[in-house]
């Protein structure tokens, strides 16, 4: 298996968990394993395809996944949730991302999948191609985790490779290390997304074309906002995850606020239609339920 395809995952894994985490895992001797047995608790399983053909699992403890996922998100989890699943599919992702992007600066291209979460304390990993899996271990202040790779080179290697009958007891190659892509500019703040979703509007002019277009005017700004928030979601792979899970939070909360502001405009374009008259001597006009109902005539009585 070509170094072109190990080292990037090496570098990428503790860059990512150093930025986003700020943890430092420390890499253990990398081994070759032959069967599907996973050497921990929950998985996060990604297929490639390009110049390399494989798939990479991450592999972690519980306690491992716990710590880290409790201090990405800034809680205090006890057991394996749903939030500490969803933070190995973000892990997953972000260090094949990292690594990918390691590997174009060897004008190596690998296109990933959409990572599958496995686990379990007796769960297996099955690799898309056949054959043994280069595992690198960490471990971290609470509990371990492994980088479980098998990958099969679809270019003609120049380079050396690294030989399977010594793979077990070969080191990882030390070849200049490259950076992890910095996050993109103009993240939007806590702080103004508070002020989006919760400060009220203010509408001080009574003139209604006024107000009218002061909502107009408060719309596109909202819809911008969502808008930068959508697209930073889908350029930035690597927006730390607090960032990242506080743009899902705040989307749906932008999307009611946006309907809220689409009505009140509707209602006020309805009253700048209306004429002076209409305002100051507003009439309502009947529905069918508010006539009066005829009263029956009552049936004359029987003289006996």
């Amino acid at each position: 298996m070509d170094v072109r395809f190990i080292n990037p995952f090496l570098y990428g894994t503790e860059e990512v968990l150093s930025k986003m985490v700020s943890i430092s895992p420390v890499a253990g001797k990398p081994f070759v394993k032959t069967d599907d047995t996973a050497h921990g608790d929950v998985s996060g399983i990604i297929g490639m395809t390009g110049d390399a053909v494989g798939s990479l699992a991450i592999t972690f403890s519980e306690e491992s996944i716990i710590y880290i996922a409790g201090k990405m998100l800034g809680e205090n989890y006890k057991d394996l949730n749903r939030e500490v699943l969803d933070t190995v599919g973000e892990l997953t992702n972000m260090i094949s991302g990292a690594a990918r992007k390691m590997m174009e600066k060897d004008n190596l291209k690998v296109i990933a999948a959409i990572p599958t979460i496995v686990f379990g304390k007796s769960h297996t990993v099955r690799h898309i191609v056949k054959g043994p899996s280069i595992v690198i271990p960490f471990s971290t202040e609470k509990g371990s985790f492994v980088l479980d790779i098998c990958l099969q080179s679809q270019i003609k290697q120049k380079e050396a490779q690294l030989p399977a009958n010594k793979s077990a007891n070969t080191k990882i190659a030390e070849s200049g290390k490259p950076s992890l892509p910095k996050t993109g500019p103009g993240i939007i703040t806590q702080e103004k997304i508070e002020i989006d979703l919760n400060k009220p509007i203010a509408l001080e002019s009574k003139d209604i074309g006024e107000r009218l277009n002061r909502l107009k005017q408060i719309l596109s700004e909202v819809l911008s906002t969502r808008e930068t928030m959508e697209k930073q979601l889908r350029d930035q792979p690597f927006m730390e995850t607090a960032q990242r899970m506080r743009y899902k939070k705040a989307l749906p909360a932008y999307e009611v606020k946006i309907k809220r502001l689409k009505l009140d405009i509707s209602a006020a374009e309805t009253l700048f239609r209306m004429s002076k008259e209409d305002l100051e001597n507003p009439k309502i006009k009947p529905h069918f339920q508010h006539y009066p109902t005829k009263q029956a005539t009552p049936k004359p009585e029987n003289k006996k």
